[in-house]
């Protein structure tokens, strides 16, 4: 038996017996025993020597941290591939990229085609998602692997919402508001809400 449960134990029956010899008369003696049975008891199951339960871990951040996993001999500590995002991401959401990337990335669009394209874009996903201004691919990535990510940091926001921090290194940061959905029981990004950090 362990040291901590064996105080624990001991401080119990201890309480007990002096509670249980206290005057009968005295109420606010006998709630305070009560009391400190309760307490005991309660702190007894806080720190005992069993690992966490799985039932607190967060398994779609969990999912989040596996996307910026290096393969093996890399040299970064996280790394970021180009050839997950197809898997990663709903088709929804790498069809709104990528119509929005044609209008506000390089383009072979013409003046006249340029404000037709912007209509229909505006038109098919208003109704979606919010509406891109400005060319931009997920988690704010350049167009080659990341394979030396400073640092990332993952955070929940609500209920398959998170907030991922990603330092690129060489000054480039950003900040990604994620959501999540459940496809196939697999989770993919719905949608991602980037800004470049300072």
């Amino acid at each position: 038996m362990s040291v901590k449960i064996f105080s624990t134990i001991l401080a119990v029956l201890l309480v007990t017996v002096g509670c249980a010899s206290s005057d009968n008369t005295n109420t606010p003696a006998r709630e305070m025993c009560r009391n400190e049975k309760k307490i005991l008891l309660s702190d007894s199951t806080k720190n005992n020597d069993q690992p966490a339960s799985k039932v607190a871990a967060d398994p779609a951040k969990e999912w989040l941290e596996t996307i910026f996993r290096c393969e093996e001999r890399k040299p970064g500590k996280y790394c970021y591939y180009l050839d997950k995002e197809e898997t990663i991401c709903t088709a929804r959401f790498m069809e709104f990229l990528q119509d929005a990337n044609k209008i506000y990335g390089p383009s072979n669009l013409t003046d006249a085609e340029l404000p037709e394209a912007e209509a229909r874009y505006k038109a098919k996903w208003k109704n979606v998602y919010p509406l891109n201004t400005q060319e931009m691919w997920l988690f704010g990535r350049g167009n080659d692997d990341a394979l030396t990510i400073n640092a990332i940091l993952i955070k929940k926001l609500s209920t398959n919402k998170y907030s991922i921090f990603i330092d690129y290194g060489d000054d480039i940061k950003t900040q990604n508001e994620v959501q999540l959905v459940v496809e196939k029981n697999n989770y993919k990004i719905d949608y991602c809400k980037t800004t470049f950090a300072q």
